[in-house]
């Protein structure tokens, strides 16, 4: 009894997973179907045989696509410049950064500089310190300078790509609108001609 149920579990068990199989086959299927016929290229050489005046379509569709691609150009060059945006803000804090560290050391040694003048400390150790301090306030006045580099390069990018962003904007708007066709208006008639249309 018991080898009869496991023979009956082991073939229900096969028949599910070839069903399940099939079906998985089936929508593999459907996917590949769709996904090919929406990338598949059109045999150029019957769309050459297709006449002018079947093409409108086509050439509305070609000018979607170009527009399409520039819009594609122009969200990279609107990415790019908040990425750089983003520099400029963070070479902005470290430039305010420097400018509090050089202020914390320039306090620093004026207070050393009154306790020497004071007469107060060690006058070797207040030289001492004094030489260090500066020495430390112009690797930051190094570093700053380093940073405003870096923030004048940045800006100048910014301009750049706002300039970019705004040449590829209109560029867009002129193809996506329609081209007026110049139509010739009828010129007027004159009183002479009117008496003559009588």
């Amino acid at each position: 009894m018991k080898s009869f149920s496991y023979i009956g579990f082991i073939t229900l068990l096969a028949i599910s997973l070839s069903v399940g199989c099939g079906t998985t086959q089936e929508i593999k299927g459907t996917i590949t179907s769709k996904v090919s016929s929406i990338t598949s290229d059109v045999d150029q050489n019957l769309f050459a045989q297709v006449p002018e005046d079947k093409q409108e379509g086509v050439k509305k569709a070609e000018l979607d696509l170009k527009i399409s691609e520039e819009n594609v150009k122009l969200a990279e060059l609107k990415k790019e410049l908040a990425s750089t945006q983003g520099k400029y803000a963070g070479y902005e804090q470290d430039q305010a950064e420097k400018y509090r560290q050089e202020a914390a050391i320039a306090l620093d040694i004026a207070k050393t500089e009154a306790i020497d003048e004071s007469g107060l400390g060690k006058k070797d150790d207040n030289i001492k310190g004094i030489a260090d301090l500066k020495s430390k306030k112009l690797r930051m006045e190094a570093d700053r300078v380093n940073v405003e580099a870096k923030l004048a390069t940045t800006k100048l990018r910014i301009s750049n790509l706002t300039e970019q962003i705004k040449a590829q904007e209109e560029k867009i708007k002129d193809m996506e609108s329609p081209k007026e066709k110049t139509e010739e208006k009828p010129a007027a008639t004159t009183a002479d001609e009117k008496e003559q249309q009588k």
